[in-house]
């Protein structure tokens, strides 16, 4: 056999590896192509349906009659429960797993032994454990030698192997049957689950992970159909102001699910994942639909084997807080975060402009940005700190302060990535959804906005920016702009003049 073949060249044996994969995949392929070509009776040039017919039930008396075998030796007492065209898989309760490789090869050779050359049975490997769903899905620790101690997480068919999901579910799924797999309990499981809800909900999750990319084929769907896929429909919407974004034919578009109106559709809810990336944009993550569409399906259909109703686990899980940052809304409107990720600044305005802005826009939250305990009104602190502005100021300037050493480490990042020499002075360029320090980045500049805006409403520090970049030819510091204002200080009172420098 040529896989078997395979298996027994070394490492250093790269280019005979890539010959015998060749060889058995054009072997695989002549035998499907002819069956294929033998069986299409409509479209096929030169159907043989006896010869297609004979195919299968050669294959379908082949199989039944190696699982019968099976079932009834007395010796081995095992029990074949699923089997496929060409493949079965035997459960051996109650043994070891030394002794289910040897009685495999006992029923590889048994079987190859009472069928005609060259019909082989070969034995693969052990699952010990695993989970059997459905035809052609399965999941388990596979063992291909007695000799192999640290096995091989082989999934067939399932979410974590799939591409029409978030990397999200996979994730979460493989983590949750790893640990049932090697702690065989399912509180545990129950407790890793409810601490990703947890995170999701809270809104301590990295975007990336939540990115849908789907195929889309313009120009074939029925014209019948009430709407579009959701990735057809963000495509659509890129075409709509740039014409050329039109995707190429089967290309895979990325789009994420975002709140919606009450009892909206899901298309309604799809837009492009930079919408949702950029650092002022009104949107959130629908982290209910993810976990109730997405995440707990996938988990059901492995976990319902044992009991477990994960719907029940999550209606019991108690519903955390989300942070005060993360629901804060900028209403003052004096900058912004660009795409590339410069600061815009723009006048302050007293009367945050209304039109186009959305219901969460008007409801501020009702956390106060240094304790967290419930505020009335609009108030950004509460009245326990107000009483100590020296402890407050010291706070929100320590975390504005630690906020742009990350974006300045973030920037490092980049500079080493994609070249240093122009990024310093025009803000880093790079919006590839690949890149995890992407979404890392426009989390900090989302942070560091919202603070910075709250302490310059409650008067700690004006409103100002400079920018600061390095020269090219005498790599120098130099000044562009600043601006200077002659206030209080807070603490001590002092009459001083104030420079703020915003470094991106």
């Amino acid at each position: 056999m040529v896989k078997q073949a395979m298996k027994k060249l070394g490492p250093s044996q790269q280019v005979l590896h890539r010959i015998f994969n060749a060889r058995q995949l054009a072997l695989k392929l002549i035998a499907n192509v002819t069956y294929g070509y033998t069986a299409a009776g409509f479209s096929g040039r030169m159907p043989c349906a006896e010869l297609a017919d004979s195919i299968v039930q050669c294959g379908r008396r082949t199989l039944e009659t190696a699982i019968s075998f099976v079932n009834q030796h007395p010796l081995w007492k095992a029990r074949v429960v699923y089997g496929d065209t060409d493949s079965m898989f035997v459960l051996l309760k109650g043994r070891s797993r030394e002794e289910a490789f040897r009685i495999g090869k006992e029923i590889a050779s048994s079987i190859t032994a009472i069928n005609p050359d060259p019909v082989t049975l070969k034995f693969e490997k052990v699952y010990h454990p695993c989970f059997l769903l459905t035809k052609k899905r399965y999941v388990g620790y596979s063992y291909e030698s007695p000799e192999q101690n640290e096995p091989i997480f082989d999934a067939k068919g399932i979410e974590t192997v799939r591409r029409d999901t978030c990397p999200a579910v996979a994730k979460i799924l493989e983590r949750s049957i790893r640990i049932m797999f090697e702690e065989q309990d399912l509180t545990k499981v129950r407790s890793f689950l409810e601490r990703q809800w947890t995170r999701i909900l809270s809104g301590k999750v990295s975007i990336r992970d939540f990115i849908f990319a789907k195929e889309v084929r313009l120009g074939t769907y029925s014209a019948r159909a009430s709407t579009l896929p959701p990735a057809a429909i963000v495509a659509t919407k890129a075409m709509l102001s740039d014409p050329r974004a039109e995707p190429r034919y089967a290309e895979r578009v990325p789009y994420v699910v975002i709140h919606g109106e009450p009892g909206a559709r899901l298309v309604d809810m799809v837009i492009n994942p930079y919408d949702l990336l950029e650092v002022g944009s009104p949107y959130r993550l629908n982290e209910l639909y993810y976990i109730v569409k997405q995440i707990i399906p996938a988990l059901q259909r492995v976990f319902e084997l044992l009991g477990a109703d994960l719907n029940k686990w999550f209606n019991e899980m108690p519903r955390p807080i989300r942070p005060s940052l993360a629901k804060r809304q900028s209403a003052s409107g004096h900058g912004s975060f660009s795409r590339d990720g410069s600061f815009i600044r723009f006048g302050l305005n007293k009367k945050a402009s209304t039109k186009g802005g959305r219901i969460d826009t008007f409801y501020m939250s009702s956390h106060c940005l240094v304790c967290g305990d419930i505020i009335q009104g609009s108030d950004t602190f509460c009245n326990n700190c107000l009483k100590n502005e020296a402890v407050v100021a010291s706070v929100v300037a320590g975390r504005t302060s630690k906020l742009e050493r990350e974006i300045q480490h973030l920037a490092a990042i980049c500079g080493h990535c994609g070249g240093a020499d122009w990024i310093v002075e025009s803000g880093v360029k790079c919006i590839s959804l690949a890149c995890p320090v992407f979404y890392e980045r426009r989390k900090i500049q989302r942070e560091l906005r919202v603070v910075s805006e709250s302490a310059g409403e409650a008067g700690y520090y004006p409103f100002c920016c400079a920018e600061l970049f390095l020269s090219r030819t005498f790599s120098r510091l130099h000044l562009l702009c600043s601006y200077q204002y002659h206030v209080n200080c807070k603490i001590c009172n002092l009459y001083i003049t104030h420079v703020q420098f915003f470094l991106l």
